[in-house]
């Protein structure tokens, strides 16, 4: 691990030996670090670490899929946060008594990863908020939820994550060396969305042609070229003479 922050690669592999990092956004976006762990790890002492040194909310990143599959409703029809960020109901696992400790918000992360769950197996409202992420990741916004999601697939893990806000000891959003020196303090890799998404870009194939003519013109002939490029809506064309 840098002084600064850690490789994506790092990040990776803490991520696949199932432990928790911190992730940080952009400074001129909410300016803030999150404890991220995979879905399938997010165990009981996990939360409890989160909830500890974290002292955030505790949410948990699904895909849009699962929260169809399993009712899960936005929180409001119009949703006027700054960063629309995709709150549902919160939900507790039917078998919890009060649902706010890390054991019955384990159990609730677990359920909701669960295939054999239905919307059955949850009471609304609970303490355990998902959030549904955007389809493409980081690629389509470069929030904490997406991140959670990338991190967990790109690391092998099922889509999905446990993600908790850092705050400080006097309860403000933890600045970026609060967050070095807690990820030194804890011997965690710590990673900025930016670097992640420069990550992708580079490791994913985003980029495929599909479709390519001849069209002659007064000035000669051109090769033009359509390309669709993944997560992005506009198809840019290209128009080439020669080799």
């Amino acid at each position: 691990m840098s002084d600064q922050f850690s490789s994506v690669d790092a990040a990776i592999r803490a991520f696949r030996e199932g432990k928790v990092v911190i992730v940080v956004d952009a400074e001129d976006r909410e300016n803030e670090g999150d404890f991220i762990c995979a879905a399938e790890d997010a165990t009981a002492e996990a939360i409890n670490f989160m909830i500890t040194h974290g002292r955030g909310q505790v949410c948990m990143s699904v895909l849009p899929d699962v929260a169809s599959r399993l009712e899960l409703p936005m929180m409001v029809e119009s949703n006027q946060t700054p960063l629309g960020t995709a709150f549902t109901i919160p939900v507790d696992h039917v078998s919890a008594r009060t649902g706010i400790t890390a054991v019955e918000r384990a159990k609730a992360v677990s359920a909701i990863l669960s295939t054999e769950s239905s919307p059955h197996d949850f009471v609304r409202p609970g303490h355990l908020f998902p959030l549904v992420a955007k389809e493409g990741g980081v690629l389509r916004r470069a929030g904490h939820t997406e991140a959670t999601i990338d991190l967990a697939r790109i690391s092998g893990k099922q889509p999905s994550g446990v993600l908790c806000e850092i705050l400080d000891k006097d309860g403000n959003r933890a600045d970026r060396n609060a967050l070095q020196e807690l990820a030194k303090q804890h011997g965690l890799e710590i990673i900025s969305i930016e670097e992640l998404i420069r990550y992708r870009r580079t490791k994913e194939k985003l980029v495929e042609r599909v479709a390519e003519a001849e069209l002659p013109t007064k000035w000669g002939s051109f090769r033009v070229m359509a390309y669709n490029v993944r997560y992005e809506s506009q198809q840019p064309i290209v128009f080439a003479m020669g080799d």
